[in-house]
């Protein structure tokens, strides 16, 4: 009894496919039935024979099988008219009750019959067998019907001609060759046929006619089925036509077409790609390597407190490329012995930030958020202001610079180059701050009218404007005109400021890159920053002096003497 697999829904629906004991079904071609469905696995289920009852088995697929409506965890008997699922793909199990797997009785059979049952019938002559003529014999598929090959001579595979009949007759007439010599021929089935094993074959259906299934046509099956049987797997001949159809379905993906081109290269082509991909392999290994080699680590202790002359810390802090890793917050103690009240700005340098992602907070209190980076992020200073009504000029002081992304996230993010400047407010009436503001302003604006006589008194003008706005910033009840004056002229000194020093720093840059021999001009330019810049209130008097650390000779520049800081 035999049983077939008929897809009543899915991509290949209509499909019939008819097996005696055993059908494998999955997404790959060596499977008896291949599954058109993303959700089959590679070896997705199997429908076997078991002392003459049917089973549907899961083979460990990912999505899983199942039968009519549940789910196939272990071997499950199949009745006729049973739907097998698999994704979106309906298989209907049929059991072929009318069918046994006898063959169909030869004409010389039938001529046998009647002798018997009529004795006095003429049985006709038998004529003798010629030399049989090759036919073509058409695929089971038609998807694959793209080439014919011969049928095979019945003498070549150890067959006789069927000839029940009288010799004399035979020897009285002669041949017809006209007539069709394969008459009384058992014409064998296609190559591909005689390679699966009986147990595995096709079940004749309702008009004789056999349905293989697919997976009888290619070569890799065959290749199986010689193994199984002990033979040589290499020694299974492939035809022409299963040569094109391999070409075929390689072309069909990606891996098959550039598996096509290695097949159609020369036998040099593919030995130089072989040591070519060998090389760049190694390369990258190697490249790998070094980059997960550990780097020495950094001895020296991990500074917790910023100082309070003002002394730069150049370390890094965050996650990424730093000096010293912190997931999270990263906190600094100052501390000011002033007698009087205090007003403090925060200077230091972020990248890698994102906007309200890393908050900064002073003894308990927000101060706000670092901003975000911009395309200058590698020579940016932010500043914050420290405000006076929240430091302690007396007592330790505690500034966290807290990632609010981390954890449980592991954000890159990087602060370094941090130093706090506290200037001291002397104790004055509200009148007094504002006398000694408006001098201040008065004297910022006579520095900037004379910003084209001297180098500094550009500089000198932001950075008095800057004082003025920071004394009433400390002041209780400071008037806000002038508090909007100072700080807006401030504002608008600053970019004319950056410009300046980023025209000395292009300077230095065309200088050493253009000319490696002008190594001593370059290193000029970076020296007479400091006279544009005399304190490092502006971020050029720092980006200046780490320039210079990088260059030969900077001991001899520090053994003379820097500009003093103020």
């Amino acid at each position: 009894m035999a049983f077939h697999l008929k897809v009543s829904q899915g991509a290949a629906a209509g499909e019939e496919y008819s097996f005696t004991d055993e059908a494998r079904l999955g997404r790959t071609a060596d499977n008896d039935v291949v599954v058109k469905d993303q959700a089959a696995s590679r070896s997705h289920a199997r429908v076997f024979e078991k002392g003459g009852r049917y089973f549907v088995e899961d083979l460990g697929s990912a999505n899983g099988t199942r039968l009519n409506k549940g789910v196939v965890k272990q071997a499950k008997e199949l009745k006729d008219g049973d739907s097998i699922i698999i994704g979106d793909t309906v298989f209907t199990f049929e059991l072929n009750l009318d069918q046994t797997l006898a063959p169909a009785p030869s004409s010389t059979m039938d001529d046998a019959a009647a002798d018997e049952s009529d004795p006095n019938a003429t049985r006709p002559p038998v004529r003798p067998q010629s030399k049989p003529v090759s036919k073509v014999a058409s695929r089971p598929d038609a998807t694959n019907a793209d080439e014919d090959e011969p049928i095979e001579d019945p003498a070549d595979t150890g067959g006789e001609p069927d000839s029940t009949g009288d010799d004399e007759a035979a020897d009285d007439e002669p041949p017809d060759e006209e007539a069709d010599s394969t008459l009384f021929v058992d014409v064998p089935g296609p190559r591909a046929l005689a390679q699966r094993p009986p147990a595995r074959g096709a079940v004749p259906r309702g008009n004789g006619a056999e349905r293989p299934s697919r997976s009888l046509e290619r070569p890799s099956r065959a290749r199986a089925i010689a193994r199984a049987e002990g033979a040589d797997a290499e020694a299974v001949e492939l035809t022409a036509a299963d040569r094109a159809r391999m070409r075929r379905q390689l072309a069909q993906s990606t891996g098959g077409r550039v598996q096509l081109l290695w097949q159609d290269l020369p036998r040099g082509a593919r030995a130089l790609l072989a040591v070519f991909g060998t090389l760049l392999l190694v390369g990258t290994i190697g490249l790998a390597g070094f980059v997960a080699w550990p780097r020495a680590r950094v001895n020296r202790p991990e500074p917790r407190s910023l100082p309070a002359d003002g002394s730069l810390i150049e370390d890094s802090f965050g996650v990424g490329q730093v000096t010293f890793t912190t997931s999270d917050q990263k906190a600094f103690t100052f501390a000011s012995m002033s007698p009087t009240r205090i007003v403090g700005v925060l200077h230091y340098q972020a990248a890698n930030i994102s906007a309200d992602e890393v908050t900064i907070n002073l003894n308990g209190q927000d101060l706000g958020t670092v901003p975000p980076d911009n395309l200058d992020v590698e020579s940016r200073e932010v500043e914050m202001v420290l405000p006076a009504a929240t430091l302690k000029p007396r007592d330790e002081n505690l500034i966290v610079f807290d990632n609010t992304r981390n954890p449980p996230g592991n954000e890159e993010w990087k602060i370094w180059n941090l130093w706090v400047e506290i200037i001291p407010v002397p104790e004055m009436s509200t009148e007094e701050a504002r006398r000694r503001a408006q001098g201040e302003i008065d004297k910022a604006t006579k520095d900037w009218e004379l910003r084209e006589v001297g180098a500094a008194n550009l500089f000198r003008a932001w950075k008095t404007y800057r004082e003025a706005w920071l004394l009433l910033e400390a002041t209780p009840d400071a008037p806000p005109e002038l508090i909007t004056l100072s700080r807006t002229r401030m504002k608008e000194l600053r970019p004319e400021l950056d410009r300046k020093c980023n025209a000395m720093i292009v300077k230095f840059k065309s200088i050493v890159n253009t000319r490696p021999d002008a190594f001593a001009e370059g290193r000029q330019v970076l020296e007479n920053i400091p006279e544009h810049f005399p304190t490092r209130e502006h971020p050029c008097f720092n980006f200046s002096r780490s320039l210079l650390r990088t260059m030969d000779g900077f001991d001899d520049f520090e053994a003379a003497g820097a500009p003093p800081t103020e």
